[in-house]
């Protein structure tokens, strides 16, 4: 889902980690883009609190959506290493 930067209105994207992604892999870059910065391509860095409320209420959603889905894929992980033993 893209969101509108407060300041020019471009759309702004998750900041991602590379050091995340490399540590942790799947679970580590969904970890990271949950609690990452949002970024706008002209206006760099954008805080969550510059954005309004009902915006907020929307990052908040999407970012518990990305902790479910690290949850999931770690306990299809533990399922599928059961299954296996």
């Amino acid at each position: 889902m893209s969101y509108a930067c407060p300041r020019c209105g471009e759309s702004v994207r998750r900041a991602g980690s590379k050091g995340a992604q490399m540590a942790g892999g799947l679970v580590g870059a969904l970890l990271a883009a949950a609690f990452g910065a949002f970024e706008c391509p002209k206006c760099g860095k954008i805080s969550r609190s510059e954005f309004p409320p009902d915006v907020r209420r929307k990052m908040m959603k999407g970012s518990l959506g990305l902790v479910a889905g690290a949850v999931l894929v770690i306990v299809l992980v533990i399922v599928v290493i059961a299954a296996l033993n």
